[in-house]
């Protein structure tokens, strides 16, 4: 009797886990009338892990899109979707919270407004900073164009002309992480000797050695952050212990730099006189300012202490800023030069519009630098950086969210059930040939040549700052920044390509050129 209890027992046990691991997933779950992009993908999750782990997610989910429309199964628990109505506005406009994914983007183990999950308290921390990135502030701050006028006639252009002069070529991608650095850093803690990564040649080489570093093993904490943890536990370290040393040798560096600003603050205080323009910590100060008026509760562990308890907070927002800024916008000016390097005309064109600023950014003449309006009004600088994000978009990979506990349809689904990942990522949505005809072509003209209705319809799908009350907040910065020095670069060179070997993009989150580097020469135009 016991023991065909216990069969009986067994066999509805194993009955339980068929329905509920097989059958129910496969067949009864709201998602099983989506499309699967595997045979495996309705049951399983170990496809789309082993397609993130081995670096070949996002052309994956874009060949399942081309294959099974704007709606697709990755996982169990996980869709993918590629369109703006019903999809894109749904999900990023809604109600719909990060996932765990964003933990990873956490510093000091303090959450900043990045990797802040919940819609509500994000909104809370958006409001301290938003003043500061919006259009008007940054193409108005004093202290970001004299900053600007500093990196360029001092630092950038004398460099690139010593080059040119000794008809050297020079690798791109790492002057354009120092050129980026030098103005996300700049316009954080405000401009010194310490953030010179265009002539601290040594410098710059260390910390992008750390910060590639970090980059490379992101997928344990990315896709299966508590196992990842629990075997670090027992001694198991998938993740490297040389990847903790280059994360705290970042950390301890932002950290610093965050000491820094506050003294220059507090000196400027002192002295009842603000620095010169150009040095004053522009979002290092409305924050810090903005939390003592309005402190804002932040996710994950707590700091010590005394002042470490207030200041670790703002050094992982800051750290969030610099790393975003530098990275995003260093992949989109080194594609922008190599995509220039290669049409010789689209050059000369160029550069017969920037030489029309005033004051001009030609070598050798310091009095300023054109104003951001002037700049934002060139109609073809503009069409050249907007394709550059469109084609080169430095986040080509998904941007995950999950469903709210109120089932909700997306793209014509049945109502999906709460919890579940839901993603996009640009690098198909600005590939719709519906909507951008020849779409893996780099044509600035699209955006100049185009009816107006073909304009907006572009524009609805362009998504490299992303969408909705989560949009990347230094958009504006990050336009601005390229277009100063794509202005400056071309006013004054004719860039020529010697070796873009590995040029192609790698496939993931945030990604550059597969060899990591982009050897141009420099001409006096």
């Amino acid at each position: 009797m016991t023991s065909s209890l216990l069969a009986i027992t067994s066999l509805a046990v194993v009955v339980l886990l068929i329905y509920k691991f097989l059958v129910y997933p496969t067949y009864v779950s709201p998602l099983s009338k989506i499309p699967a992009a595997h045979l495996t993908a309705s049951w399983s999750p170990l496809w789309i892990l082993w397609i993130r782990y081995t670096r070949g997610e996002v052309q994956t989910i874009h060949e399942a899109h081309r294959k099974y429309g704007p709606l697709v199964r990755l996982g169990p628990n996980e869709v993918s979707i590629n369109c703006v109505d019903g999809g894109l506005r749904t999900v990023y406009a809604g109600a719909f919270d990060k996932p765990f994914f964003y933990d990873q983007f956490r510093n000091y183990g303090i959450s900043n407004m990045f990797s802040t999950k919940e819609s509500k308290p994000h909104a809370a921390r958006k409001r301290l900073l938003s003043h500061v990135y919006s259009k008007s502030f940054v193409q108005s701050s004093p202290d970001l164009s004299d900053a600007t006028r500093i990196i360029l006639h001092h630092r950038l252009l004398p460099s690139l002309d010593s080059v040119a002069t000794q008809g050297l070529s020079l690798e791109a991608l790492g002057l354009n992480y120092a050129v980026t650095m030098d103005f996300v850093s700049s316009y954080l803690f405000g401009l010194s000797r310490e953030n010179n990564f265009i002539q601290d040649v040594e410098m710059r080489k260390r910390f992008l050695s750390w910060h590639f570093k970090r980059s490379e093993h992101a997928f344990w904490y990315q896709e299966i952050p508590r196992v990842t943890q629990w075997l670090q536990r027992i001694g198991v370290h998938l993740v490297p212990r040389w990847v903790d040393t280059a994360n705290a040798n970042i950390q301890s560096y932002v950290l610093h730099l965050c000491r820094a600003a506050e003294q220059s603050i507090k000196a400027a205080s002192d002295h009842d006189d603000e620095k010169a323009h150009g040095t004053r910590p522009v979002v290092y100060s409305q924050l810090t300012d903005a939390l003592k008026r309005a402190p804002v509760k932040t996710e994950g562990k707590k700091g010590g202490g005394g002042a470490e308890a207030d200041e670790l907070p703002v050094a992982s927002e800051m750290l969030d800023h610099l790393i975003a800024g530098m990275d995003t916008s260093a992949i989109t000016l080194t594609y922008l030069l190599w995509e220039m390097s290669r049409h010789a005309e689209l050059q000369d064109s160029v550069r017969k519009e920037v030489c029309r600023l005033s004051p001009s950014l030609a070598i050798g003449n310091d009095s300023g630098v054109p104003s951001a309006r002037s700049l934002d009004a060139l109609p073809l600088l503009h069409a050249v950086v907007m394709e550059t994000l469109r084609l080169h978009c430095p986040i080509p990979g998904s941007q995950p969210r999950q469903t709210p506990s109120k089932p909700t349809s997306i793209v014509g689904s049945p109502p999906l059930p709460g919890g579940v990942r839901v993603s996009a990522q640009a690098y198909s949505l600005h590939r719709n040939e519906n909507v951008f005809s020849d779409a893996e072509a780099w044509v600035p003209q699209r955006w100049l040549d185009a009816p107006s209705e073909t304009k907006d319809e572009m524009a609805r799908w362009f998504w490299a700052f992303g969408s909705g009350g989560r949009m990347c907040v230094g958009s504006n910065f990050a336009m601005q920044e390229l277009k100063y020095v794509t202005a400056a670069v071309y006013t004054n060179f004719i860039t020529t390509v010697i070796d873009d070997t590995g040029i192609e993009q790698e496939d993931g989150y945030t990604t550059g050129p597969r060899g990591n580097q982009l050897t141009l020469k420099f001409t006096r135009a």
